[in-house]
C-alpha cells in the first residue's frame, strides 16, 4: 500500500524513531496456548482473512481481491495449501516471517496492504495455529492478477525504507493492568487490525498514532471515529456497541456498510461474548479524539418534505418501501432513524453516496441485511440530488452534492 516521498528523505526522518526504539516488554498473549487448527480457524475469522483473500465468486482463501491505493492496485495472494500458486511449500518460519516481518520466502518485502504491521504483535503459537488451519483447507490452483502499481512503487525494495519509518516488529505488550482490557487490545490491535482503517495516515502513509482510532478514509469509504469521544462511541452503551459489532446493525440507530459490513460478516459475528466484552472494554479505554461528524444531538433536522419534487419522488420510490415512516418496513423508519446515521449527518457524504451506489449486503450473528445498490440504475445527477435531499432533510447540514462528487465515488468503487 502507500509509500511516501523519496526514500532518502524517508530514511532521514526515520532515524529519530529508530533511536527511540526499545526492547519489547512482556507479551500478554504469551506462547502458552497450544498450536491447534481449530483455534486457528477462530483466529483466522477474527483476523478477517477470508474476506481479503476471497474474490467475488472465487474459492475461499484463493486470493485475487483488488485493493485500490493512491499508487495503483494490489491483489491479495492465494493462501491455500497449494504448492505452486499458494503457500503449501512454505515452512513454519517462512510463514512467521510473512506475518511478523512482512517478508516473503524469497526475501522480498510485502506491501503493507497485508497488515503485518498489526500481525507482528501476534504470538508465535497463534500464528502457527492460523497456519495449521490454512493447511487443513482445500488446495486451490489459482494465480491472482499481477499488481498494477506505477513506478517507483512497483519496486518492492522501496518498502524497506517505508518500514524504517512506519513499522516496528514485536509481539504484543500489555496496555493496562486490567486483563480484560489487555485481551480486548490484543483482539483489536493485533488480530482485528482495527487501526488500519480507523486511524488516519501520515504523509508517508503510515498510521498517525496521535489520532489513533479517530476515523479515516480507506478504500473510498469513511471509517468512523471509534474513540470514547461523544462524536465517536462515547455515547453508546455497552449493549448497543456489542450488538452492533456482532450484527452490524442497531435498528434505527446504526448500520454497517462497505468494508465494515465485510468485517461483521467475515469476522466479528464469530466472536464469543467474552471476546466481544473485552473488545468493548478496550475501546472504552482508547483516549477520546475529536470527531468531525456532528452527533444527532448537535443537529437540527427538518423531517418534513423539502420541496425538491424530483428528489422527493426518488426518495419515495426508492427509500420508503424499506424505511417506511410507520416502522413496518425492513429498514428503520426514516423520520426517526435517518438522523441517527453518521453517513446521513456527514457533510462529506462519502458513505451516503457509496451506499447508494453499492448497496449493503451483510450477515450478522442474528440477522442478515440487504439493500440494493443503484450504480446501474441511477445516473450521477440523480444520486447527487437524492443524497443532497437526504442530507438536508435528515442530516442537519446544507452541503450540496454534485454529479462530480458522485462520479469520483463511482470510480473509487469500480472493480471492488
Amino acid at each position: 500500500m502507500g509509500l511516501g516521498p523519496p526514500l532518502g528523505r524517508a530514511l532521514c526522518k526515520a532515524l529519530p524513531l529508530l533511536l527511540l526504539a526499545t526492547l519489547n516488554g512482556p507479551v500478554w498473549a504469551g506462547e502458552g496456548a497450544s498450536i491447534d487448527a481449530k483455534r486457528g480457524e477462530y483466529l483466522t475469522q477474527l483476523g478477517n482473512c477470508q474476506s481479503c483473500h476471497t474474490r467475488k465468486d472465487g474459492l475461499p482463501f484463493a486470493g485475487g481481491v483488488a485493493f485500490i491505493t493512491p499508487f495503483g492496485t494490489l491483489y491479495s495472494t492465494n493462501i491455500t495449501p497449494e504448492n505452486t500458486t499458494g503457500i503449501g511449500a512454505w515452512n513454519d518460519d517462512q510463514f512467521l516471517n510473512a506475518m511478523h516481518k512482512g517478508i516473503r520466502p524469497d526475501g522480498a518485502h510485502l506491501y503493507p496492504a497485508f497488515p503485518y504491521t498489526a500481525y507482528t504483535q501476534l504470538s508465535r503459537n497463534d500464528v502457527l495455529s492460523i497456519l495449521a488451519y490454512l493447511r487443513s483447507r482445500p488446495s486451490v490452483v489459482y494465480t491472482p492478477p499481477a499488481n498494477e502499481l506505477r513506478f517507483p512503487f512497483d519496486q518492492r525494495w522501496i518498502i524497506k525504507g517505508w518500514k524504517l519509518l512506519n513499522f516496528r516488529e514485536g509481539r504484543f505488550n500489555e496496555v493496562s493492568s486490567n486483563e480484560q482490557i489487555n485481551r480486548g487490545a490484543y483482539l483489536s490491535e493485533a488480530l482485528g487490525h482495527c487501526g488500519e482503517c480507523h486511524t488516519p495516515r501520515t504523509w508517508s502513509q503510515g498510521l498517525d498514532r496521535s489520532l489513533h482510532y479517530a476515523g479515516a478514509r480507506q478504500q473510498g469509504w469513511t471509517a468512523w471515529n471509534i474513540t470514547s469521544d461523544l462524536r465517536g462511541i462515547g455515547g453508546w452503551s455497552d449493549e448497543k456497541l456489542m450488538n452492533y459489532l456482532r450484527n452490524g446493525h442497531q435498528r434505527g440507530e446504526a448500520v454497517a456498510g462497505g468494508p465494515m459490513a465485510q468485517v461483521v460478516s467475515g469476522s466479528l459475528r464469530f466472536l464469543t461474548d467474552e471476546d466481544l466484552r473485552a473488545m468493548v472494554a478496550y475501546l472504552r479505554s482508547v483516549p477520546a479524539k475529536p470527531g468531525t461528524v456532528p452527533t444527532h444531538a448537535e443537529i437540527s433536522v427538518k423531517p418534513e418534505a423539502q420541496g425538491n419534487t424530483d428528489a422527493e419522488a426518488l426518495f419515495v420510490s426508492l427509500c420508503e418501501s424499506c424505511h417506511h415512516p410507520d416502522g413496518q418496513g425492513l429498514g428503520g423508519p426514516y423520520p426517526r432513524s435517518f438522523p441517527n446515521y453518521s453517513a446521513v449527518r456527514d457533510p462529506d457524504g462519502t458513505n451516503l453516496i457509496r451506499v447508494m451506489l453499492e448497496g449493503i449486503e451483510r450477515k450478522g450473528m442474528q440477522d442478515e441485511a440487504f439493500m440494493p445498490g443503484y450504480r446501474a440504475f441511477l445516473n450521477d445527477d440523480q444520486i447527487a440530488s437524492l443524497a443532497t435531499y437526504i442530507g438536508h432533510r435528515f442530516g442537519g447540514h446544507t452541503h450540496v452534492f454534485s454529479a462530480q462528487d458522485v462520479a469520483r465515488q463511482r470510480e473509487a468503487g469500480a472493480g471492488q
